[in-house]
């Protein structure tokens, strides 16, 4: 059997031999979509691939799908070089995926999502594969992780481009990232508009110029690669569970 762990690494033979019972798969998703001037567009795949790949080469049992990269984000498509797909379009997709592991036996699945605007439509996929074929698949997303968030930058989580995302994906792709552009980053103070206390969908260019929403101060690469190693810690002992279980 290869030691390999990406599946567009592995031949069909190598898929064959691989034990169904046992085997985790994790797909990684994420969006093409701006994430402010120093940031690149990649931001929300790049980091899940990131934390998906770390995990199934050091985690016995656990494999990696080709990465989604398009995901539901025409809330930013104000600001050069953002894609986007449908929730319809996104749920058909991810569903279709994880249909197509469950035909060559694997049932066992956890999506590392890393953009908000996916999240109803993968979950709704994964809850329709598990109810009508009895799948065992599971969303991850790092960036919701308050408990995680809050140990490293002493905040519940990240926003959009803030000093959150901006120290994470510094740490997974350190080339990638504009440093020079820290000093001038302007940010809303939070994601999105109100009346009273009630948020109404609106494009990102309505309420920030920049992209970026929450708080800017305080990035950090040392403190990136923390939460790159702790998410990775956590997906990890969820796939080794996964694994085990009947």
């Amino acid at each position: 059997m290869s030691d390999k762990f990406l599946l567009h690494e592995l031949s069909w033979k190598d898929i064959k031999d691989l034990n169904q019972d046992t085997s985790v798969f994790i797909l990684p998703i994420g969006s093409t979509e701006q994430h402010g001037p120093q940031n690149p567009l990649g931001t929300d795949f790049l980091i899940a691939e990131k934390i998906a790949r770390k995990v199934a080469e050091n985690t016995i049992n656990v494999y990696c799908l080709p990465t989604l990269p398009i995901g539901v984000a025409s809330h930013h498509r104000d600001f050069p070089g953002t894609l986007w797909t449908s929730p319809q379009i996104l749920l058909y997709l991810v569903k279709d995926v994880l249909l197509s592991m469950f035909h060559h036996g694997f049932k066992k699945i956890i999506v590392c999502n890393g953009h908000g605007g996916n999240t109803s439509a993968v979950m709704q996929a994964i809850s329709e594969c598990n109810d009508k074929e009895e799948m065992k698949c599971l969303l991850f997303e790092w960036w919701k992780d308050e408990e995680l968030i809050k140990s490293v930058f002493g905040v519940p989580g990240a926003v959009h481009a803030d000093a959150v995302e901006t120290s994470v994906i510094w740490a997974a792709e350190e080339s990638l990232v504009q440093t020079d552009k820290f000093e001038q980053l302007t940010s809303s103070k939070e994601w999105g508009r109100k009346i009273g206390d009630l948020y109404f969908s609106s494009r990102t260019i309505q309420f920030t110029e920049s992209g970026i929403a929450g708080p800017i101060e305080g990035i950090s690469r040392e403190k990136g690669l923390k939460v790159l190693e702790k998410a990775g810690t956590k997906l990890s002992n969820v796939t080794i569970e996964l694994s085990n279980y009947v």
